[in-house]
């Protein structure tokens, strides 16, 4: 059961975390969104992002990070819940952390390999950039693997405050 509720909310989680991301991929010109995660040899083929850029960037990410904080917290609360109202330090931490994972996942193969490095339309290309730019995933690998420690960290803490 616990297996199949993680599974069952992190691929949930993953498919609307990754449905939102391409939304606002498609909807915001990539300078607002993309710029901080591109490579250094992107951003030093552009002028920096403005101020207005960083603002709408800071706008658009508050229903992101509701998100990727919020719904962890209601799943690891509603698993709690079925348990009968008590739930390990263990169980809680597994449970975000397969959260977490598959909504990485979404993001790292779908987002950043198949659309950025691999189709790269030109909705994810910044004006003054080539299309070869965006070929190298490695830097989007890196990224993540780098994210995975404060996301341990972050994990660890709410599995305690649920616990």
């Amino acid at each position: 059961m616990l297996l199949e509720y993680s599974i069952l909310h992190g691929l949930f989680f993953g498919l609307v975390v990754t449905s939102y991301l391409l939304l606002i991929m498609m909807s915001f010109n990539p300078r607002v969104w993309g710029y901080p995660d591109y490579s250094d040899e992107i951003k030093a083929k552009v002028p920096p992002q403005t101020k207005h850029e960083r603002r709408m960037a800071m706008i658009i990410s508050i229903p992101f990070f509701l998100l990727i904080i919020g719904f962890p917290v209601y799943s690891l609360i509603a698993l709690k819940t079925q348990l009968g109202g008590g739930i390990s330090f263990l169980t809680a931490f597994i449970h975000l952390l397969m959260l977490f994972f598959l909504g990485t996942v979404g993001d790292l193969v779908i987002l950043d390999w198949l659309i950025v490095s691999k189709i790269t339309p030109s909705f994810v290309m910044i004006q003054g950039t080539d299309e070869e730019d965006y070929k190298d995933f490695s830097h989007h690998y890196r990224g993540h693997a780098l994210a995975a420690l404060p996301i341990i960290v972050i994990c660890v803490i709410v599995a305690v405050i649920i616990s």
